[in-house]
């Protein structure tokens, strides 16, 4: 029993020197973007908090941008967003930005479509 509490201990320690990027908080710039024909969408997304937000009757085109701040998942950061065609027509392409550079991208034509990007991206850990 010592002998699992020592090792519990040490593991601790260790970890709290050497750091870690899901402990220490490390920042990424995400950038989400909706394009297309299609007039307006139905979105869903992970916000800066990796939490779910969702959007309703939003204009296209649209972005937003984001910090996420230390929300991962292990070493990675899932970012996600989903687009659905609000209209009869139309297209949509939904894109993932990790510090600028597209990560995923996703389109979809037609009624009540919708696109879907998502990307579990490594972050230093």
């Amino acid at each position: 029993m010592k002998n699992y509490f020592f090792t519990l201990c040490l593991i601790l320690l260790c970890l709290s020197v050497m750091g870690c990027g899901w402990l220490d908080g490390e920042d990424i710039k995400i950038k989400y973007e909706v394009t297309g024909t299609a007039s307006s969408v139905y979105i869903t997304m992970h916000n800066a908090n990796g939490s779910i937000e969702e959007l309703s009757d939003v204009s296209v085109p649209w972005s937003k941008e984001l910090i996420a701040e230390g929300v991962f998942d292990g070493c990675f950061y899932p970012s996600y967003i989903s687009a659905q065609n609000n209209g009869s027509s139309g297209s949509i392409t939904v894109k993932i930005y990790k510090d600028g550079k597209e990560i995923q991208t996703a389109t979809s034509i037609g009624a009540y479509v919708t696109a879907t990007a998502s990307k579990e991206t490594r972050v230093s850990c």
